[in-house]
């Protein structure tokens, strides 16, 4: 059968073999040799994976091994997608409904040279999301270089940049004329322009790989896994070490405009709002500094060209913008101006994020719920797509309890309403002579 291939901003690609809590948490085997269970939250789709072996997957109402062959594979890979809380990146396109004005604002953003940072803010389940993989997907067509990653106060929190920094290198894609490339194809290209020979940390590392010189432990180094390798200088996980990781970023991104013809590197931050969750009081603080230096990075800030770092009674500091430096290594957060670099952070309301965004004038989007008729759009639209896939047949009545029963979790969220869809239609296939009544009495 076909498996669902997912991406992890840290682990990088895999399939899911399993869910459970209702999907909210995925087992997956990762290219790396590891199988755990994951957050559902933190995964991307990507693409199916033909294998040969099949494994059961607990639905709330039956098992994953489906007694119809799907007639529309593609059409399958959605409707995976869509139980799991995933976005369907191939498709996210087709599948963007009633956002025209905010699809609008982001396409006038893409091509909005002179400004940086973009803010999509709503409610939990709202779609921001579903918009980031809109980004990602429309900056891939307008020839920017993305990468994102999902902020989570444990594996990933803004106060601790090398694991921000390793989730984007994971995640990176840059687009060509045949295929998107990885961070590891784009450095072997970069290495043969001999560029960023001056690069303090690039520079280096792209040295040795132009004369084959480059271990795995160097590959872990620069991209920002743990390593004993160190010849180049600490890539430090230290909550002070904001500077190190904008340094190295603005250089790519310099590199990719500079050499690949490339308009720009934009980095997609979810879920931004997680660090709010810290154990200690600097971390907050430290996520906010790492936040403003992107900010600021992304702006073309020139006083982080041209500001003398202090010592102060705590922390190395820039004497113009307070931004925290590494005391071990003290670089500059920019390696050449512009640094051709965007940032796009999806939150819920906070009031010191939005503080930020008022000091910055940050172009934000305000995300409002989707209007009933909208979702009943969509709702008919799969309902569609789930009888093209899997022959299911509903009668118009049927169709009406359905979204009346659903409708009411569009009032909690989106995500919601579409995995109760699918969890509805799910039912109906595999239970055709129960009504929608004995559904909810479960």
């Amino acid at each position: 059968m076909r498996k669902l291939r997912v991406s992890h901003p840290r682990l990088g690609e895999g399939v899911i073999l399993e869910t459970r809590h209702r999907g909210q948490e995925c087992l997956v085997k990762f290219q790396n040799g590891l199988t755990l269970w994951v957050k559902r939250k933190f995964l991307t789709f990507v693409s199916h994976l033909r294998t040969v072996e099949s494994k059961k997957t607990r639905y709330p109402f039956a098992p994953s091994i489906l007694p119809l062959k799907p007639r529309d594979n593609q059409g399958r890979e959605v409707i995976e997608a869509f139980r799991m809380g995933i976005v369907p990146q191939p498709w996210v396109k087709g599948w963007t409904v009633g956002r025209a004005e905010e699809v609008a604002q982001i396409k006038t953003w893409l091509h909005d040279q002179t400004s940086g940072t973009l803010v999509i803010k709503g409610e939990y389940g709202a779609g921001k999301t579903h918009l980031l993989e809109y980004v990602f997907y429309k900056a891939l067509e307008l020839n920017y270089a993305v990468a994102r990653v999902s902020i989570d106060p444990v594996s990933a929190h803004l106060a601790f940049p090398k694991r921000i920094y390793s989730g984007l290198t994971q995640s990176l894609r840059v687009p060509a004329s045949q295929k998107e490339l990885d961070f590891r194809e784009v450095l072997v290209l970069l290495a043969q322009a001999d560029v960023l020979s001056d690069h303090k940390i690039l520079g280096p590392f792209l040295k040795a790989l132009k004369e084959g010189q480059v271990t795995t432990p160097m590959w872990h180094w620069i991209e920002g896994f743990d390593t004993s390798f160190s010849k180049w200088g600490g890539l430090y996980d230290h909550t002070t070490a904001a500077n190190i990781y904008c340094y190295i970023l603005s250089g790519l991104s310099y590199a990719l405009v500079e050499i690949m013809d490339i308009n720009g590197l934009i980095l997609l931050f979810d879920e931004a709002e997680s660090s709010r969750i810290y154990r200690y009081t600097y971390e907050w603080l430290r996520g906010i500094n790492f936040l403003r230096a992107l900010i600021l990075v992304a702006n073309d800030e020139p006083d982080l060209i041209e500001e003398k770092v202090v010592k102060t009674e705590t922390c190395y500091q820039g004497e113009r913008t307070n931004l925290i430096y590494s005391g071990l290594r003290p670089l500059p957060y920019v390696y050449r101006l512009p640094t051709y670099l965007k940032v796009v952070f999806a939150v819920t309301p906070d009031v010191s994020l939005e503080r930020l965004t008022a000091e910055y004038n940050i172009y934000t989007i305000d995300l409002e719920p989707l209007h009933p008729q909208l979702l009943e759009h969509f709702f008919y639209r799969f309902v569609e797509l789930y009888r093209r896939v899997y022959g299911l047949t509903l009668s118009s009545v049927e169709k009406k309890e359905i979204f009346s029963l659903i409708q009411q979790y569009a009032f909690i969220s989106t995500r919601l309403f579409i995995k109760a869809m699918v969890e509805c239609l799910d039912f109906k296939r595999f239970y055709p002579h129960k009504t929608v009544k004995q559904l909810i009495k479960g």
